[in-house]
């Protein structure tokens, strides 16, 4: 019975062995395979962007690998399985070929890697710096807008090939309109680089990926703006046009704005202003309660004064062609002083039109009725071109009156 036992022990232990034999050579039989596709992982790139350099071309590098090993295990693996590298450490600025690293599955056993290097374009790192803007997802009720927003940071590095860093326009973050009330709130948030033409980028870098945000959920009202102007222009200068916004949009709390019926705003001088100007309203100038500011729909107001230079010109008139006017009929008159200069003061190409025959000089001298009076009258200059001032100098000459 017992030798039965080993006999019957004995035949199981070979028919194991005849069937695994069976299986693994005839059922799962080695096999050799090629998987196409495999994307390589560039690995050490931040060692390169410390060297000052990145790859050219964010591009998909795929190699085909083949390898073989069991049926069952083989006809299972993907692309993905494999992990295929390129170290790009150590390389210098140009094209370079890079071996390419795969590591197959487990119990699978790699032949071959085409190709076995992959060609690297490495550049010069550009890095500069975008402004951060927020956006809003949906639009707001009317009379409604965000407020008191402060993004942190206001700008943000950009690095990578310089065709891609130069053809970003701004850094955007975006927050659910839902998400402001009127308390202060902050959020830090997700951003993004958005090219020249409004879609995102994924061939640069940024130097963070969230911002913080704060801000809160405001009320808009329109009310009428009050600018003053103060002093003169200089003689040296003439305002052609003057524009000053008569109304402005304010934001606040509900109840901050309601009761504002008048903004004010710092005087405009204008003995200040010597060339064309621009002059930005912002909280800086006006006098704006706490919790207050200018809202989106005014953002760009601005005063804006247009001057221009004065030039100068000078013509001398002697005695004899300074006229006494006005005297009665038994009376003339002579000017004593010698000469007098006048002094006009116009546009320089204006001025360029203007001579001594459009001009006329004379005292008036209605008031004097008798004769053997030497007085001083008063010169009046005019011009037949329109200008902006006449100076005589002196402004008074000493007139003789006579009996004809």
């Amino acid at each position: 019975m017992l030798k039965n036992n080993k006999l019957n022990l004995l035949i199981s232990i070979v028919c194991a062995i005849v069937l695994w034999a069976y299986i693994t050579t005839v059922v799962n039989p080695e096999t050799e395979i090629t998987i196409s596709d495999v994307k390589v992982e560039l690995v050490n790139t931040e060692a390169l962007n410390d060297r000052g350099f990145t790859v050219n071309e964010r591009i998909s590098y795929l190699v085909d690998v083949t390898v073989t090993g069991p049926r069952a295990e083989v006809l299972k693996i993907k692309a993905q399985d494999f992990k295929a590298t390129a170290d790009i450490a150590g390389y210098r600025k140009g094209m370079s070929n890079v071996p390419v690293n795969v590591t197959p599955p487990n119990n699978i056993e790699l032949i071959q890697v085409r190709p076995e290097a992959i060609a690297i374009d490495i550049v010069d790192l550009i890095t500069v710096f975008k402004p951060v803007r927020l956006e809003f997802e949906e639009e707001f009720a009317m009379n409604q807008e965000p407020g008191f927003i402060e993004v942190l940071p206001e700008e943000m590095e950009v690095s990578g090939v310089a065709s891609a860093v130069d053809n970003i326009d701004y850094i955007r973050v975006l927050i659910p309109s839902g998400d402001l009330t009127e308390e202060m709130n902050t959020f830090r948030l997700e951003v993004e680089a958005v090219d020249k033409e409004g879609q995102v980028a994924y061939n640069v870098g940024l130097s963070q990926n969230l911002v913080e945000v704060t801000g809160k959920l405001c009320y808009t009202k329109w009310v009428p703006l009050r600018i003053d102007t103060i002093g003169e222009p200089n003689e040296s200068i003439e305002v052609t046009d003057m524009y000053i916004p008569s109304f402005i949009t304010i934001r606040g709390a509900q109840e901050d704005v309601e009761g504002i019926t008048e903004v004010e705003g710092r005087p405009v001088d204008l003995s200040s202003v010597t060339v064309s100007e621009v002059f930005h309203i912002d909280e800086s100038v006006l006098n704006l309660p706490e919790g207050v500011e200018v809202a989106e729909a005014s953002r760009n107001l601005s005063v804006r004064i247009e001057v221009q230079g004065i030039a100068r010109k000078e013509f001398t008139f002697t005695a004899d062609m300074i006229e006494v006017k006005n005297l009665v009929s038994s009376l003339s008159g002579h000017v004593n002083t010698g000469s007098v200069n006048v002094t006009v003061l116009a546009p320089r190409d204006v001025l360029e039109e203007v001579k001594q025959d459009d001009l006329t000089i004379y005292v008036d001298a209605t008031d004097y009725r008798w004769a053997g009076a030497s007085i001083e009258m008063e010169v009046t200059v005019e011009c037949a071109i329109e200008v902006k001032d006449i100076i005589a100098d002196p402004k008074k000459v000493r007139v003789t009156i006579i009996r004809e």
